[in-house]
């Protein structure tokens, strides 16, 4: 992220709370210069997503996944699924444990449920994972020992094209499942990737560098490079043949060493040596391009991949949830860093091996570039922990401002039990005044110098009326405060503040600033925090105003002592009111 120095400067901050001890403390505050008509850069939002599971009543989401280990071996005509390792290879029913009673029992009732959630919470963008391990459950015929691997009675095979006529009955007896059949039942079911229900995109399988792990029952041996290669041109082409406007999504890399080298696949070394790959990701990218040029039609539109982090706390854990130790806290903030910071080194078993292709982003859009230009990026599974904790709510909003900084096309978290933290810093960019209202659609430069804090800033298309800018503070135990400028020809007066921070997972609107002069303004953070500031002119206030005084009346709002104030020092005067103000303002909300 771009970020600069600007003279720093010493705002006093009351601390008293009367006006005979009040004292001072003299803090250096953060510089931020925001300036709204430069460096605009769109951004997708797709990148605020989660996978199915999740309460989306809690959560305004962009977009959704229906994927994981479960989708392998998923077969649509009769809805049976198999756990693979994750669950003694236990072929049943739970993919269809959470559909709705009307169309559990149709062909593909996860996939209609998919498009029902994402129409009922308005979430635009649906991605759907297909089958392409080869082999699906034939029946829920409860474990699947060893020696009814496939090929056996307990599995169907997989083929891309029927040959023949499709039916919306499929025939669930005669031992196979095709893909073309399938799209072809969710077109006519939901409409195709243009319609409103239809299914938007589509991911060739989930996690092929493991399935010779997860999915021993049909994979015994590790896939190897060209295998993936020839599995994935297949599917795509049948994809693009059914429904042309549909996304491929491919391949959903697990880790790193899927990056590296395909985890280690038989045939790697060979090709990196022929070709001098830097990675696996180059050697995938340079060969869906030269399909491309064989077939004519583009077979892959996103480069997927999932990414959990691996750095370990004070205490050794990875992603621990030791939320009393600040050094394990420190870990969590610090492990976004991975992903664009050079040099910067985590404390996980990639360090140590070299993590040569840290930072990840920058090697990704390498790859791209070099080998597949305009093929997008995906996050289609990422956690980097701390979902009962603001900790998690603060790395999650920093991961969602680098997604947009470095243009990632599509995210959805892959959320645990515990997400309402990480689930309100999606708000915070989708929904943080609970009206639908959230973070601009394009990004402009922000300048700072700080390790302390991150700050996204944003317009909605060109329109500078209104400025986002979003900060986010990584200090564990102190408030800082900031000192924000709007370089513009445009005159700001005013800003609403929201912010998530403490002990709840709540958004909070803070106290609004109410008076800005030369286009500049102090504010001060709460400790861990994600705060966002909607920064008006005359043209852009009244609307502001109205919303927020409806919202004061309802008494649904919470306005603690966070002061916004007016650039230069804190008069103590000012500062008096407005902890009159809040006070009276307290008292109103319990």
């Amino acid at each position: 992220m771009k970020k600069s120095r600007i003279a720093a400067v010493l705002m006093a901050v009351i601390t008293g709370v009367t006006m005979t001890n009040t004292a001072y403390a003299e803090t250096q505050a953060v510089d931020i210069t925001v300036s709204p008509s430069q460096e605009h850069k769109s951004i997708s939002p797709y990148i605020y997503g989660v996978n199915t599971g999740v309460d989306l009543n809690k959560v305004s989401a962009e977009s959704i996944r229906l994927g994981g280990n479960r989708l392998s071996a998923y077969n649509w005509e009769n809805n049976v699924s198999n756990a693979g390792s994750d669950w003694h290879h236990n072929s049943d029913m739970y993919l269809v444990n959470d559909v709705d009673e009307d169309i559990k029992n149709l062909p593909g009732s996860p996939a209609l449920q998919l498009s029902r959630d994402a129409d009922d919470h308005d979430i635009p963008y649906t991605l759907l994972t297909l089958q392409m391990l080869g082999y699906t459950s034939s029946d829920k015929k409860g474990t699947v020992k060893e020696d009814k691997a496939a090929p056996s009675e307990f599995w169907d095979k997989v083929v891309n094209r029927k040959g023949s006529e499709f039916t919306l009955t499929p025939d669930t007896k005669d031992g196979y499942v095709y893909m073309d059949e399938y799209i072809n039942y969710l077109i006519n079911t939901l409409g195709d990737s243009s319609s409103e229900t239809g299914i938007k995109a589509y991911a060739l399988d989930n996690e092929p560098a493991l399935w010779h792990h997860t999915h021993s029952r049909v994979q015994s041996q590790q896939l190897t490079c060209a295998e993936l290669i020839e599995k994935s041109v297949d599917l795509a082409k049948t994809i693009k043949e059914m429904d042309s406007g549909a996304e491929v999504f491919g391949p959903s890399l697990f880790g790193y060493s899927a990056f590296d080298n395909f985890a280690g696949a038989s045939d790697w070394m060979e090709l990196r040596r022929q070709n001098l790959y830097r990675s696996f990701m180059d050697y995938y990218l340079d060969e869906m391009s030269k399909a491309e040029k064989e077939c004519g039609t583009r077979l892959l539109d996103v480069f997927d991949i999932h990414f959990y982090t691996e750095q370990k706390g004070a205490c050794g854990e990875r992603s621990c949830n030791h939320y009393d130790n600040d050094e394990c806290i420190q870990a969590r903030l610090d492990s976004v860093r991975s992903l664009y910071e050079k040099g910067y080194r985590e404390n996980s078993w990639i360090a140590d091996m070299g993590a040569r292709l840290f930072p990840l982003l920058p090697t990704i859009e390498k790859s791209i570039n070099t080998y597949y230009p305009g093929t997008k990026l995906a996050f289609s599974e990422y956690n980097f922990g701390g979902g009962d904790h603001i900790s998690g709510a603060v790395v999650q909003a920093d991961m969602l401002g680098v997604f947009a900084e470095y243009g990632v096309y599509f995210a959805s978290i892959w959320s645990f039990d515990k997400n309402e933290y990480q689930l309100s810093a999606i708000n915070m960019f989708t929904n943080y005044d609970g009206a639908g209202n959230g973070f601009g659609d394009t990004l402009v430069k922000s300048e700072y110098e700080s390790e302390n804090i991150s700050v996204y800033s944003s317009i909605d298309k060109d329109d500078e009326n209104k400025v986002k800018v979003m900060v986010i503070n990584r200090s564990i135990h102190d408030e800082t405060p900031v000192n924000i400028t709007l370089s513009s020809d445009k005159k700001y007066i005013g800003a609403d503040v929201y912010s998530l921070y403490g002990d709840s997972p709540e958004i909070k609107q803070l106290q609004k600033v109410d008076a800005i002069t030369d286009n500049a303004f102090a504010y001060t953070l709460p400790a861990l925090s994600v705060t966002e500031f909607i920064i008006n002119t005359a043209e852009a206030t009244n609307v502001t105003v109205q919303e927020s005084n409806t919202d004061l009346q309802s008494g649904n709002v919470n306005i603690p002592l966070i002061a916004g104030i007016g650039a230069g020092a804190l008069a103590l005067i000012g500062g008096a009111v407005a902890l009159l103000c809040y006070l009276r303002k307290r008292k109103n909300t319990k």
